[in-house]
């Protein structure tokens, strides 16, 4: 107990001796006491210093006795504190543990503050941007709805409020380029003006007029999306794209409509194209007129020649298939009108026409004068050379009657003095006592009627030379023929007064026909020459009716040909030309006379 009193008297000691830092003060204090105490002894004499000893030890055990009585009396409250102690010194180990534990998470404790800080901050900005945007969301609700009204613009057509909200918010993304919701609706909006720009190009491909074109074409310019080239070309790429639309839409069955409609799409058309494009663009010239000029004739002739090639080109492809010279004809007249009408504009294509027409002319020709000579060699094949019967005089008169009625309808009149005004060019009557002859002479009048209507003078010589060509055949076939004896002696009368009729007959009249179409030009088809390979055969024929004639007999009366028909007993007879020829029917002789005629 004394132990503890002993203890509990001087505290600070014992506190000292723990190394507690908080305990400085009371040191200081003891020094301060022991010093007070010291001074004292010193201003004490000697006997008081004598009695000083006995003085402490009656104190002492004053305090002792004290110490004891409070122990006594305190006891249970020492105990606890001896109890209290021991806890403490227990538990400040686990304290000191956590402590170092806290001491090491103090780091990550302040970076998560420092984190928690910067999300706080982000939060309280978003919290602020919510709250601007609550106080401003009308105003930002019409923005929104801009992309939204301009559809709806564009939709119903209404291009010039479509073009202000685009130019609102062309400015609004200039002045705010920053803010993501402006860059949102530039972009919206940017796809919409696209929309809107294929929209116009769209309806600058079909039918339209001038004051259609000057609105499209004013409202490309306010989008700035096109250079001013590009809007040309843009332009013209539209309109040949409607161009070539209504081309394809054309039926290519019938050649001769094909190409009058073809021809009418391209006179008007391509007229109105080309002045939609010089009323559109002529504002262009005010800043350097010469440059824009030349810009301008480059893309507009440029595609004018494209387009005007095409014509060609499509005149060249279908125009063969044409096979009569009227509509030959028709065609050209057509061409040159819509040349002459396009002229106006700085289009007339009309010297490229005659190559085109001169081809398909020669080859229509060469091909009728194709089938006069296969309808010859045919008839000459099956042909029987007997007696035709005598033309009936009623015949002959409406034949004559006839071809001067035609001569009349025709306004035939000499030209170059190839033949006087009274001279008579319908068919020779002797032509039908002789079948190949007459088919031939039809099929050569057949190529001349489709020669008529279209009749090009560069072709004179071309149309000469086959004309003495088919001749020449004619005559090669015949003299042919007599060489190899292929004619009986009973057929041979009227085999040789064919090829007579060839010579003096058949020549002169087709000369004479072709002096008719190209006036001045007879003598360009040499009868002679095509002749030749008959000369021998009817020098042979006169000379033997010369020796044959009578000496009274009237000059100039022809020879009668002898006919050979076969009797019921199928012996020959030969007799006067008379009644009908044995291979053809009363239908067909009446056709054959009709088309001697014709």
């Amino acid at each position: 107990m004394l132990e503890a009193s002993e203890e509990t008297i001087r505290p600070g000691r014992h506190q000292a001796q723990w190394g507690n830092g908080q305990d400085e003060p009371h040191k200081f204090q003891d020094a301060d006491q022991d010093n007070a105490y010291l001074t004292e002894l010193l201003s004490y004499s000697l006997d008081r210093l004598n009695k000083e000893p006995s003085l402490l030890l009656e104190d002492q055990s004053c305090i002792r006795r004290m110490m004891q009585d409070c122990a006594a009396s305190h006891h249970s409250a020492f105990m606890e504190a001896t109890k209290s102690l021991a806890d403490v010194r227990d538990h400040m180990g686990s304290v000191n543990t956590h402590l170092r534990g806290m001491l090491e998470a103090l780091p990550s404790l302040e970076e998560a503050c420092a984190s928690f800080s910067e999300s706080s901050g982000q939060v309280v900005k978003r919290r602020q941007s919510h709250k601007q945007l609550q106080a401003n969301h009308p105003q930002l609700l019409e923005l929104l709805e801009v992309p939204q009204l301009m559809d709806t613009c564009v939709r119903n057509s209404n291009f010039d409020e479509a073009l202000d909200l685009e130019a609102f918010v062309s400015k609004l993304a200039f002045l705010h380029p920053e803010l993501k919701v402006v860059k949102g609706l530039h972009d919206e909006v940017k796809r919409i003006s696209s929309a809107m720009r294929q929209q116009l190009l769209k309806r600058l491909s079909g039918s339209i007029q001038l004051p259609e074109c000057l609105r499209i074409i004013g409202y490309l310019r306010r989008m700035s999306a096109l250079t001013e080239p590009q809007l040309r070309l843009e332009f013209l790429r539209c309109r040949e794209q409607w161009l070539a639309e209504q081309v394809s839409e054309l039926d290519t069955q019938n050649p001769y409509d094909f190409l009058k409609k073809l021809t009418d799409i391209h006179r008007l058309h391509l007229f109105d194209i080309v002045m939609q494009h010089k009323a559109i663009f002529s504002d262009d010239t005010t800043a350097n007129p010469e440059a824009h000029v030349a810009a301008d004739a480059i893309i507009l002739s440029s595609w004018a020649h494209h387009r005007v090639t095409q014509y060609l080109e499509a005149l060249k492809a279908h125009l063969p298939r044409i096979k009569e010279g009227s509509s030959l004809s028709s065609v050209l007249e057509h061409s040159m009108y819509c040349g002459m009408s396009l002229g106006r504009v700085g289009l007339d294509f009309r010297p490229l026409l005659p190559p085109i027409f001169e081809s398909c002319v020669a080859n229509l020709f060469t091909m009728s004068l194709g089938n006069a000579l296969d309808c010859f060699h045919a008839a000459l094949e099956k042909h029987k050379w007997i007696a035709m019967p005598s033309v009936p005089s009623s015949i002959k008169r409406t034949s004559s009657k006839g071809s001067s009625a035609g001569s009349e309808r025709s306004g035939a009149v000499p030209r170059d003095g190839d033949s006087e005004p009274s001279e008579d060019l319908s068919p020779p009557q002797v032509l039908m006592e002789h079948l190949p002859l007459a088919a031939f002479v039809n099929g050569l009048l057949q190529a001349f009627n489709e020669l008529r209507h279209c009749t090009p003078l560069a072709l004179r010589t071309h149309v000469a030379q086959s004309l003495q060509g088919a001749l020449q055949a004619v005559c090669s076939a015949l003299s042919h023929m007599h060489a190899t004896r292929v004619v009986g002696e009973s057929e041979l009368p009227v085999f040789e007064s064919a090829c007579c009729i060839t010579v003096d007959v058949v020549c002169p009249f087709i000369a004479s026909c072709f002096g008719r179409l190209y006036p001045g030009s007879s003598a360009m088809v040499d009868t002679a020459k095509a002749s030749e390979s008959l000369k021998g055969v009817v020098e042979e024929v006169k000379a033997r009716d010369a020796s044959q004639k009578p000496a009274n007999a009237p000059a100039g009366k022809p020879r009668k040909a002898r006919a050979v028909s076969r009797t019921p007993s199928g012996k020959q007879k030969s007799g006067p030309a008379q009644g009908k020829h044995p291979d053809l029917t009363d239908a067909e002789e009446e056709i054959v006379v009709k088309e001697a005629i014709q």
